[in-house]
């Protein structure tokens, strides 16, 4: 039987793996071009190499739409006045505000133009305390204490291009006849040299001397004319003018005579009968809720002279507090009640003008508190040890100022001067040293380029 030879198979041709590459390109309008090609070698029976390339071209085109509310763009610049005083409203205090509102026109602009927001400023902002004018024996003026409490070097710029040592006031030929110092308020001085009455702003140097009411004044009065004190009324929204009240008084009797800058005149209102028997001291007066409060010395009552009306009206206080030299003070409070402060053996009594059920006004005790061991604690001792008094200076925005006096063993007087907070009774010490226990608070006043919108008050540099 015979082989038969069988045809051999064709050789398969080898084959080159393929190559891909890939690229896209993005045209203006925002269309993307994606090209793909492909590579593949292969080779045919005969041995021939062949070259396959396969291309795919995809363009994708996207549409976006921009609105013009989203294509605006929010700045600073396009705050509404509106929205750059709620903003104001949260800087922290006087001083911060001062400086953004004189960042341009604009923001200065939208301080002045409201004067409801300079109202809602200051309840929220009272003005920061510089520091104490505190009178010297044998000096002409009284001297100035700043407080450092703080490092701040925008009071220290004010205080150092400030006339703290009142050196504008006019000397007098008699040094007996010094100034002193019967108000201080808004950012001004009220001194006094027995002939004349000056107005004095320190940081701006202004200075009004103003003459002491005519004969007029004493038309009437019985034996004993005296000058009670002198009180000095401003306002934060008019900087330019002033008032001032005299209080007079003879045995049972008192009249108001009122000064005018816009006038430049006295006014004499007409004597009222008060009672007490010369029982109101010198200087004894506060300024408080729009009237001047004046504790009858040993009786339960002050004397209130409104200061809008001139009316003069006695005030019946409760029967436990104890009217004695300066240990009372009328004031208010944080949120602007009338309050009073009197003090007992290191102990504050604070009560506060309220109203009852029936709709009448009446006093009611808010706290009584306790300074001994605090006092001791920071007088090292000296203040108790050396039998030293207490004193209320004055109450003010929700806050007590006090001093305590002692004679040292060398024979001299040492003096701290305090401040206490109705809100936390946390008692601050402000200034110490060789006074007498007086002294009046400088607070920095409200500028009055912020004041007002009439233009009446240029800021050097926006002309």
């Amino acid at each position: 039987m015979g082989s038969q030879l069988l045809p051999a198979a064709a050789a398969k041709a080898p084959s080159t793996p393929s190559t891909t590459t890939t690229s896209t390109t993005t045209a203006a309008n925002g269309s993307t071009t994606t090209t793909t090609k492909t590579t593949s070698t292969s080779t045919s029976a005969d041995g021939t190499p062949t070259i396959t390339t396969t291309s795919t071209t995809t363009t994708t085109t996207t549409t976006t739409t921009v609105t013009a509310a989203a294509a605006a763009t929010t700045t600073i610049s396009s705050l509404s006045e509106d929205d750059l005083r709620e903003i104001f409203l949260r800087l922290p205090n006087l001083r911060a505000l001062i400086r953004a509102a004189l960042t341009c026109r604009a923001w200065l602009g939208a301080v002045r133009a409201s004067r409801p927001f300079r109202r809602l400023f200051r309840a929220l902002h009272p003005a920061p305390l510089l520091g104490l004018f505190i009178p010297i024996d044998g000096s002409a003026n009284p001297s100035f204490a700043p407080l450092r409490r703080r490092s701040d070097p925008d009071v220290t710029a004010a205080l150092r291009g400030g006339d703290f040592f009142l050196t504008s006031l006019p000397l007098e030929a008699d040094p007996s006849k010094g100034w002193s110092l019967m108000d201080c308020r808004d950012g001004y001085l009220l001194l006094w040299n027995m002939l004349s009455l000056a107005a004095v702003n320190p940081l701006t140097w202004a200075v009004d001397i103003i003459p002491m009411p005519g004969d007029d004044v004493q038309a009437g009065s019985r034996r004993h004319f005296s000058f009670l004190g002198f009180h000095l009324l401003c306002s934060d929204e008019h900087p330019s003018s002033f008032r001032v009240v005299c209080v007079c008084s003879d045995p049972q009797r008192i009249r108001a005579a009122v000064f005018s800058s816009e006038t430049w005149d006295w006014v004499v209102h007409p004597w009222v009968h008060v009672g007490g028997n010369r029982s109101l001291k010198f200087n004894a007066g506060t300024l408080a809720n729009g009237s001047i409060y004046w504790p009858v010395d040993g009786e339960p009552r002050t004397i209130r002279i409104n200061t809008a009306t001139m009316d003069v009206s006695s005030v019946d206080l409760p029967s436990q507090v104890k009217v004695h030299g300066f240990s009372f003070s009328a004031g208010d409070t944080k949120d602007g009640q009338l309050c009073i402060v009197y003090e007992s053996d290191f102990f504050l009594h604070v009560w506060i003008r309220g109203v009852d059920g029936d709709g009448i006004e009446v006093w009611v005790p808010d706290t009584v508190i306790d300074l001994s061991a605090e006092i001791d604690r920071v007088t090292h001792g000296f203040a108790l040890d050396l039998h030293g008094d207490l004193k209320v200076m004055e109450v003010r925005s929700g806050y007590i100022y006090l001093s305590t006096t002692c004679l040292t063993p060398a024979g001299t007087l040492h003096c701290w001067f305090f401040s206490l907070s109705l809100e936390t009774l946390v008692l601050e010490l402000l200034v110490s040293g060789k006074f007498d226990g007086c002294a009046h608070l400088y607070s920095m006043a409200w500028p009055p380029s912020l004041v007002g919108d009439d233009g009446t008050h240029e800021i050097e540099g926006f002309n």
